[in-house]
């Protein structure tokens, strides 16, 4: 079961434009044990963030209306989510789309396709 600090689940906000692969990231994470919101582009995270404060968020970088990069500078910039960790996914495997979704600050980076036990592996490691 995916705990944080040994007490409650862990919340996780699934930020993908791919309904298919948003829904796949959310049923995993939800059999885990994980509790799980999901938005389908960067605008619909900020809206859920308002009433929502996951433990971490799981971002795609390359979405419609609002993509990862501009999503991770907003949340750096509010005090209410600056300190919320946040996992970057991209089909984008250039050093560039690394460098860019770090210095928006993203804590880590996973390169699509994305191994759901590497995944597994990350958020524990940023969550802890």
């Amino acid at each position: 079961m995916a705990e944080r600090h040994g007490s409650s689940p862990m919340n996780v906000l699934v930020v993908e434009d791919s309904d298919d692969l948003r829904h796949l990231f959310a049923r995993m994470l939800r059999r885990r044990g994980y509790v799980v919101r999901e938005a389908a582009d960067g605008m619909a995270a900020l809206e859920s963030l308002a009433n929502f404060l996951p433990d971490l968020v799981l971002t795609d970088l390359m979405m419609p209306i609002l993509d990862g990069f501009e999503l991770i500078r907003r949340m750096r910039a509010s005090p209410a989510t600056a300190s919320i960790p946040v996992l970057a996914i991209t089909a984008d495997a250039t050093p560039d789309a690394d460098h860019r979704a770090r210095a928006a600050g993203a804590a880590d980076v996973l390169i699509k396709p994305v191994e759901f036990h590497t995944l597994l592996g990350r958020l524990s490691r940023l969550c802890g």
